[in-house]
């Protein structure tokens, strides 16, 4: 009987006696893999937050939160930013808050300098006689989990209500690429 595997054993040993003949350097060598771009922290990133128009008589408020890269680098986003409402003395106020895979589950994705990811906020307003109604005037943000990060620009909020943000739970959406998806829930 033949051994089938007789013709493959003569080409292989061809193969290799070619390849450790030929000149050092002259064998493609494989491209290095790009490093990724590193986590954005939340000093890359300047945050604005602007209040969407309420419709009608709902006490539901929404924002939009802008984040632009302005660490003159590359980096990468995934996942949510933590958000709080804070006092004008920068005491963090206890409201409830949920991160969302809203309007579509997190994922990551790179932010280039002057560019931006987006987050919808969604929040109950109340009113400050309401027992589990938190009244603040600013909004804080991070990347990470910290509760007081730096103060986010308030863009469009009447001016009565820069001082005077109220509401007794907050709802962060998922961070995305493209501004028009953010509030997309």
């Amino acid at each position: 009987m033949r051994n089938p595997s007789r013709p493959v054993i003569p080409a292989l040993a061809t193969i290799l006696a070619l390849t450790a003949c030929a000149e050092p350097g002259t064998v493609p060598t494989p491209a290095a893999a790009e490093a990724p771009a590193p986590a954005c922290l939340t000093s890359d990133l300047e945050a604005t937050v602007t209040l969407r128009t309420a419709t009608g008589t709902s006490p539901e408020r929404t924002a939009l939160v802008t984040l632009i890269n302005v660490a003159g680098q590359d980096c990468t986003v995934d996942g949510w930013l933590t958000v709080t409402l804070a006092t004008a003395g920068r005491r963090v106020l206890p409201v409830p808050t949920t991160k969302l895979d809203e309007p579509a589950p997190a994922h990551e994705f790179v932010v280039r300098p002057h560019q931006a990811a987006y987050a919808g906020l969604r929040w109950t307003s109340c009113a400050r006689t309401e027992e589990d109604c938190h009244a603040g005037g600013t909004l804080r943000y991070d990347m990470g989990q910290s509760k007081d990060g730096p103060a986010a620009v308030l863009a469009d909020f009447p001016t009565s209500r820069r001082n005077g943000i109220t509401m007794n739970e907050l709802r962060i959406g998922s961070l995305q690429q493209f501004s028009d998806r953010a509030l997309d829930w």
